[in-house]
C-alpha cells in the first residue's frame, strides 16, 4: 500500500495531468470548431474529427471530476484518514477495486452491465 505522502503526490500529479489534458483538449476543440465553421461557410467538406475529440475531452473531464468527488466532496472524503479508505483508493487507482472498495468510496458497484457499453 502506498504511503500517505506517495498517495498525495500521486493525486497532485493526477490533478495536474488532468488539468493539462483538459486545457490541451479545449484548445484543440476550439481549433476544430473554427475549421468546421470555415468549411461549412465555404461549402467544403466538414471535418468529422471534432466528434472524437469531444468524446476524449468528455472522458478526461469525467476522470478529473471523479477524482475530485472521491477525494474532496463525496461521502468517502469525510473519512480521509481511514486506512481502509486509503487501500480502496489505491485499488481504484490501480484498476483493481472490488465492489466493496467502490462502495467504500461512494461509487456504484461495477458489473459488465453498467460499464457504459
Amino acid at each position: 500500500m502506498a504511503t500517505q505522502q506517495e498517495r498525495e503526490a500521486f493525486m497532485r500529479g493526477w490533478r495536474a495531468a488532468m488539468e493539462e489534458a483538459l486545457a490541451v483538449l479545449a484548445s484543440e476543440a476550439k481549433e476544430w470548431r473554427d475549421e468546421e465553421a470555415e468549411a461549412s461557410a465555404s461549402g467544403s467538406y466538414k471535418l468529422p474529427g471534432s466528434f472524437a475529440l469531444d468524446e476524449v475531452q468528455g472522458s478526461f473531464r469525467g476522470r478529473h471530476e471523479l477524482l475530485a468527488w472521491v477525494t474532496r466532496i463525496g461521502p468517502a472524503a469525510q473519512r480521509g484518514n481511514d486506512p481502509e479508505l486509503a487501500r480502496a483508493l489505491d485499488a481504484l487507482i490501480e484498476g483493481q477495486a472490488s465492489d466493496a472498495d467502490r462502495q467504500m468510496l461512494g461509487l456504484t458497484p461495477y458489473t459488465p452491465d453498467n460499464d457504459g457499453e
